[in-house]
Protein backbone atom coordinates (compact mmCIF):
# COMPACT_ATOMS: atom_id res chain seq x y z
CA UNK A 1 0.00 0.00 0.00
CA UNK A 2 3.04 2.43 0.92
CA UNK A 3 4.44 1.46 -2.23
CA UNK A 4 1.25 2.44 -4.03
CA UNK A 5 0.65 6.07 -2.55
CA UNK A 6 4.41 6.93 -2.87
CA UNK A 7 3.95 6.04 -6.83
CA UNK A 8 0.97 8.05 -6.53
CA UNK A 9 2.89 11.09 -5.36
CA UNK A 10 5.17 10.62 -7.55
CA UNK A 11 2.80 10.69 -10.36
CA UNK A 12 2.02 14.06 -9.30
CA UNK A 13 5.14 15.71 -10.18
CA UNK A 14 4.43 14.09 -13.23
CA UNK A 15 1.31 15.04 -13.91
CA UNK A 16 0.89 16.53 -18.25
CA UNK A 17 -0.54 20.23 -17.93
CA UNK A 18 -3.33 18.83 -19.66
CA UNK A 19 -4.96 17.10 -16.69
CA UNK A 20 -8.52 17.79 -15.06
CA UNK A 21 -8.62 20.11 -12.99
CA UNK A 22 -10.44 21.17 -10.11
CA UNK A 23 -10.98 24.26 -7.61
CA UNK A 24 -13.00 24.66 -4.40
CA UNK A 25 -15.27 27.23 -4.20
CA UNK A 26 -14.61 30.22 -2.15
CA UNK A 27 -16.26 30.02 1.33
CA UNK A 28 -16.00 31.08 5.19
CA UNK A 29 -12.57 28.54 5.42
CA UNK A 30 -9.19 29.90 5.09
CA UNK A 31 -8.49 26.29 2.98
CA UNK A 32 -8.59 26.09 -0.44
CA UNK A 33 -8.28 23.63 -2.91
CA UNK A 34 -6.47 22.96 -6.22
CA UNK A 35 -6.35 19.61 -7.47
CA UNK A 36 -5.62 17.40 -10.95
CA UNK A 37 -6.11 13.75 -11.88
CA UNK A 38 -3.68 11.59 -13.78
CA UNK A 39 -4.67 9.84 -16.99
CA UNK A 40 -6.42 6.30 -15.77
CA UNK A 41 -3.31 3.27 -15.76
CA UNK A 42 -4.76 -0.26 -15.40
CA UNK A 43 -8.00 1.12 -14.17
CA UNK A 44 -6.56 3.84 -11.69
CA UNK A 45 -6.63 7.24 -11.50
CA UNK A 46 -4.31 9.58 -9.29
CA UNK A 47 -6.28 12.66 -7.51
CA UNK A 48 -3.58 15.05 -6.19
CA UNK A 49 -3.48 18.33 -5.50
CA UNK A 50 -2.82 20.92 -3.33
CA UNK A 51 -4.38 22.63 -0.04
CA UNK A 52 -3.70 26.32 0.78
CA UNK A 53 -3.78 28.16 3.69
CA UNK A 54 -4.80 31.88 3.69
CA UNK A 55 -5.91 32.17 7.35
CA UNK A 56 -3.13 33.33 9.98
CA UNK A 57 -3.44 29.70 12.21
CA UNK A 58 -1.93 26.66 11.15
CA UNK A 59 -3.74 23.29 10.18
CA UNK A 60 -3.25 20.19 11.66
CA UNK A 61 -4.49 16.94 11.04
CA UNK A 62 -6.09 18.09 7.59
CA UNK A 63 -8.41 15.34 5.79
CA UNK A 64 -9.51 15.55 2.43
CA UNK A 65 -12.32 13.60 0.50
CA UNK A 66 -12.16 12.44 -2.84
CA UNK A 67 -15.44 11.17 -4.86
CA UNK A 68 -15.54 9.63 -7.78
CA UNK A 69 -18.62 10.80 -9.78
CA UNK A 70 -20.21 9.39 -12.89
CA UNK A 71 -21.37 10.68 -16.42
CA UNK A 72 -24.61 11.59 -14.52
CA UNK A 73 -22.98 13.49 -11.93
CA UNK A 74 -23.89 10.85 -9.29
CA UNK A 75 -20.55 9.15 -6.73
CA UNK A 76 -19.77 6.17 -7.39
CA UNK A 77 -17.07 5.92 -4.78
CA UNK A 78 -15.40 7.93 -2.06
CA UNK A 79 -12.30 7.56 -0.66
CA UNK A 80 -10.73 10.09 2.48
CA UNK A 81 -7.10 10.70 2.59
CA UNK A 82 -5.01 12.89 4.95
CA UNK A 83 -3.04 16.15 3.74
CA UNK A 84 0.62 15.36 4.33
CA UNK A 85 2.09 17.25 7.36
CA UNK A 86 0.83 19.80 9.02
CA UNK A 87 -0.61 23.39 7.01
CA UNK A 88 1.65 26.31 7.90
CA UNK A 89 -0.34 29.83 8.29
CA UNK A 90 0.06 31.17 4.39
CA UNK A 91 1.24 27.57 3.33
CA UNK A 92 0.85 24.68 1.40
CA UNK A 93 0.15 21.16 1.99
CA UNK A 94 -0.27 18.40 -0.28
CA UNK A 95 -2.60 14.89 -1.23
CA UNK A 96 -2.32 12.23 -3.13
CA UNK A 97 -5.08 9.50 -3.25
CA UNK A 98 -4.93 6.46 -5.80
CA UNK A 99 -9.21 5.62 -7.06
CA UNK A 100 -10.89 3.76 -9.62
CA UNK A 101 -10.92 5.54 -12.68
CA UNK A 102 -14.16 7.74 -13.49
CA UNK A 103 -15.24 10.68 -15.70
CA UNK A 104 -14.89 13.15 -13.15
CA UNK A 105 -14.05 13.78 -9.26
CA UNK A 106 -14.98 16.12 -6.95
CA UNK A 107 -12.70 16.83 -3.72
CA UNK A 108 -13.39 18.10 -0.61
CA UNK A 109 -12.01 19.10 2.87
CA UNK A 110 -13.64 17.08 5.51
CA UNK A 111 -11.79 18.03 8.39
CA UNK A 112 -8.98 20.40 10.08
CA UNK A 113 -7.89 20.63 13.72
CA UNK A 114 -6.41 24.03 14.08
CA UNK A 115 -3.41 25.20 16.34
CA UNK A 116 -3.78 27.68 18.92
CA UNK A 117 -3.98 31.40 17.26
CA UNK A 118 -1.04 33.73 17.69
CA UNK A 119 -1.31 35.38 20.85
CA UNK A 120 -1.50 39.33 20.61
CA UNK A 121 1.35 41.61 22.42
Amino acid sequence: MRAIRYLAFVGLLALPASASEGQEPPGASPLRLAWESAPPSYGLQAVCGRVFNDGPVDARRVRVRVEALNDRGDVTSRRDGDVLGQVSSRGIGRFCLTMAAAPDYRVSIVFAEWAAAPESP
